[in-house]
């Protein structure tokens, strides 16, 4: 018999904004969110998705069927918030990626510096419009994988691509 996969794969749905897109935790794709003792995934579209504790943080979705024919660009942010038991932060910057086509942006964040229990948006990265295959898809993603810490208490409200 097939085991259960212990990462989460979302719905990979997302509504169209005023001046973008929101994708809920429901839609992302969370590595080892199967798994109770790392992961509360969100019952609801609009829940949000929580962070137990994990030493290998990959969070990851997309928009697709987006046929924009202009060079254009986007800001994409994760908002979260750190509960106030939250650990492991302190040495552990997050890395936000972003995918268009074959343009591919990183960009470090140290989320260390925000307040305790207020929402908050991680510095975006912007992401414009490539070439080649995939340009109507847009991937992101919020990673730390590399120092192999224990962190918890962070909280994902939504990813918001705003264009620019």
């Amino acid at each position: 018999m097939a085991s259960k996969s212990l990462h989460y794969q979302g719905n990979h749905t997302f509504s169209k904004t005023e001046k973008g897109y929101v994708v809920y935790p429901k839609s992302l794709n969370i590595v080892w969110g199967n798994d109770k003792s790392y992961w509360k995934l969100p019952n609801y579209e609009k829940d949000d998705a929580e962070l137990i504790q994990v030493n290998w943080l990959e969070v990851t979705g997309c928009i697709d069927n987006i046929n924009i024919a202009k060079k254009i660009s986007y800001e994409i942010g994760f908002t979260m918030s750190f509960m106030t038991d939250a650990f492991g932060w302190r040495d552990s910057p997050v890395y936000l990626m972003a995918k268009w086509g074959d343009n591919t942006q990183w960009r470090k964040v140290n989320l260390t510096t925000e307040i305790n229990g207020k929402k908050m948006i991680s510095k975006t990265i912007t992401i414009t419009k490539g070439k080649g295959n995939n340009t109507y898809k847009i991937y992101f993603g919020l990673y730390e994988v590399w120092n192999k810490k224990w962190k918890g208490g962070l909280k994902i409200h939504s990813v918001n691509l705003t264009e620019i």
